[in-house]
């Protein structure tokens, strides 16, 4: 029946793979540690047929009965599980996974027309009972050619040993002369017939044998999966940029080459959110946008390996709309989470930072002799910004727009379907350190928060206790592993952006509906239509036919995971000059923390550089300047700046960079401790 009349578009075992997948998808919590990898599940279903093959004299074993040994063996504790029900349902899975990875073999039908007979039925060495296999023909419109026939399990037979063939001559009251058997194992289907008397007839059309092949070498690793599909979705692509120009085939083909980063981010999230079983799953705003977009390109029926995912939605918020709401108190102490972020601000930035007019501060400030708009290096130890925070009427200030902002803030997320009562949900963002999602958090003490990034920088804050945060990507909190890929994350921000703009708070609007604000910078946005807007269409292009090969050859995260990890490092250390040239064109949202837009083309001059020297005020603009720089690549390709310079200026980066990785690795190691 296999490679006769029916064929896949994958490896035999990839059915097995994917039920791996589902068991460590659906049961994860309830596995032995040792089982919470697909890849050793599988392992282990292979040493159980094996185990059962070796209980009868043909090798045979039935798919339930293997399906309930390793159930049982993989679970902690058996009786927690209906292991029956499992099992049909896995059982059922890989029915539907066969008949969506087959299709009719276009010669067999003419090839059989060679050979006539009074009744046609199939053999086949499986571990699935000929209903079962009737099901797949009947779903490709063979049964009017093969309308029965016997599965090796049903009998406890099979063809390789030949007693299979003895047993159809006795059910059927044939000879073997009357018996014609066409196949493509030259054991099993030719050699043995033809040795009990049977005509064996060899079938292996040349072009449908390469494919097989070609899917031999994908799962036993000669060829990487991932480039295959890769080089495939480029040869679909090809077509539609014959009619764009240059600069837009650049940004599509760098979405293109790029997608697997992206698409292995979204699988990662996917894979958790069924892991932490999430009742809902919240995409942040703004590269939350274009998140969601992967995500119902690549899950349009929102499942996973038959899996439900949990319902998603984009959640319009910021650090800007969401830090003064979460703010417990108006003090020093609760500001230090900023202040840790940001360790020099003025009063002006810290307004801005809190969505307050800034004016509203020059009176007070004037009384503790504070220019509001000059940098305050280490804010709460000046005794100054210790006074101002302990004036009634600052305080009072304070306090009435934390109220103002949390009412608003808490009555947008309840129409999203956020309250006290949700129990556990997933939150979705490009990553860093997770600001928003602890200001949420601090909002919804008794919910549970899991958050799923691209990357993670070191946390300079405590983290809320109903707070979990993870990343497909570095993580700096718990390895080195890759935590250069974070030196330069403002080039990722600009290809997952959004043009929507960024949420400034909420409001109601004339229906009584609390709505988003949101800032909009057309100068940032001309990069997005110019650049980014074709480099996320490549992307969701590729995510459509990710879609269904994701499933068919059974790609994790983890086996994305590497593979995107040097995408990632291509971007910012070998970055591709059209996507310089947009970066340096952008104008990047810094209100949160700096109080202003920064340009990623501006450069202190050799004078401005000279002067930090001796003047502290210049001084922390250079260490600004380094801290929003880090692409080292765009430097490199700058024509603009002389070559003495551009060299003392990359010289500067990589030790501010080796200084920043050294503090990483101190921290891990006293977090370990």
């Amino acid at each position: 029946m296999w490679d006769t009349l029916l064929r896949r578009r994958c490896h035999p075992d990839n059915s097995k793979k994917a039920s791996a997948r589902i068991l460590l998808l659906r049961l994860f919590d309830h596995l032995k540690p040792e089982f919470q990898d697909q890849n050793r599940i599988f392992r282990e279903r292979c040493a159980i047929e094996g185990e059962e093959a070796r209980r009868d004299g043909d090798g045979e074993y039935i798919h339930s009965d293997v399906m309930t040994v390793l159930i049982t063996r993989i679970l902690n504790n058996a009786s927690d599980i209906n292991i029956p029900d499992v099992s049909d349902e896995i059982t059922e899975y890989e029915i539907q996974f066969e008949i969506n990875n087959t299709y009719p073999d276009p010669h067999i039908v003419d090839f059989i027309k060679k050979y006539p007979a009074e009744k046609t039925i199939f053999l086949s060495d499986f571990y699935m009972p000929a209903t079962d296999l009737k099901r797949l023909l009947n779903h490709h419109g063979l049964t009017s050619i093969v309308n029965e026939g016997i599965s090796s399990c049903d009998t406890g037979l099979n063809k390789r040993s030949g007693r299979l063939f003895s047993y159809v001559h006795s059910q059927y009251n044939i000879t073997p002369e009357e018996h014609v058997h066409i196949g493509d194992n030259i054991h099993s289907d030719v050699m043995m017939p033809r040795a009990l008397g049977l005509e064996g007839v060899h079938f292996m059309p040349s072009d449908e044998h390469e494919k097989r092949q070609k899917f031999e070498e994908i799962f036993h690793g000669k060829c990487n999966v991932i480039q295959h599909i890769s080089e495939k979705i480029q040869e679909s692509a090809d077509p539609f940029l014959v009619d764009i120009s240059m600069q837009k085939q650049s940004a599509y083909r760098l979405g293109l080459n790029s997608a697997p980063l992206l698409i292995g981010f979204v699988t990662y999230i996917a894979e958790q959110s069924l892991k932490d079983n999430i009742e809902k799953l919240y995409f942040f705003t703004r590269e939350g946008e274009f998140y969601i977009n992967i995500w119902k390109h690549l899950f349009p029926d929102n499942t996973l390996f038959g899996q439900r995912l949990p319902q998603t939605d984009v959640l319009e918020v910021s650090r800007l709309s969401t830090f003064c709401a979460s703010l417990r108190e108006v003090s020093t102490a609760e500001m230090m989470r900023v202040w840790n972020l940001y360790s020099t601000q003025s009063i002006f930035s810290l307004f801005k930072t809190l969505g307050i007019d800034p004016e509203i501060s020059r009176n007070l400030c004037r009384k503790y002799n504070i220019i509001p708009e000059n940098d305050i290096i280490y804010p709460w130890q000046d005794k100054r910004v210790q006074e101002l925070f302990g004036d009634s009427e600052f305080v009072k200030i304070i306090q009435s727009s934390i109220d103002e902002k949390k009412y608003n803030l808490l009555s947008y997320l309840s129409q999203k379907g956020l309250t006290q009562e949700t129990s556990r949900i997933g939150i979705v963002d490009i990553g860093w350190r997770g600001t928003i999602q602890d200001n949420i958090s601090f909002l919804f003490p008794n919910t549970k928060i899991f958050g799923y990034y691209l990357g993670l920088q070191m946390f300079l804050n405590p983290q809320p206790e109903n707070c979990q945060k993870s990343s497909f990507g570095p993580d700096a909190n718990k390895s080195r592993s890759n935590i250069h890929l974070l030196d330069a994350v403002s080039l990722i921000e600009m290809l997952c952006n959004s043009p929507s703009g960024s949420v400034l708070g909420y409001h109601l609007d004339r229906h009584g509906r609390m709505i988003s604000g949101r800032l909009v910078d057309q100068d940032e946005n001309q990069v997005f239509y110019d650049f980014v807007s074709y480099f996320q269409e490549a992307v969701l292009f590729a995510a459509r036919l990710w879609s269904d090969n994701i499933e068919t050859h059974v790609i994790s995260s983890d086996d994305l995971h590497d593979y995107a990890c040097v995408i990632w490092k291509n971007l910012v250390q070998d970055t591709d000059a059209d996507l310089l040239n947009a970066y340096h064109s952008l104008s990047h949202n810094e209100i949160f923390g700096m109080g202003q837009f920064i340009n990623k083309s501006d450069v202190p001059s050799f004078r401005e550089m000279i002067s930090t020297l001796f003047s502290k005020t210049e001084r922390y603009k250079f260490i600004q300047f380094i801290i929003q720089n880090q692409l080292i690549s765009s430097f490199k390709k700058r024509r603009d700046i002389g070559w003495t310079y551009k060299i003392f200026l990359i010289g500067i980066i990589k030790m501010a960079l080796q200084y920043k990785h050294f503090r990483n690795f101190l921290r891990i190691i006293n977090a370990e401790k």
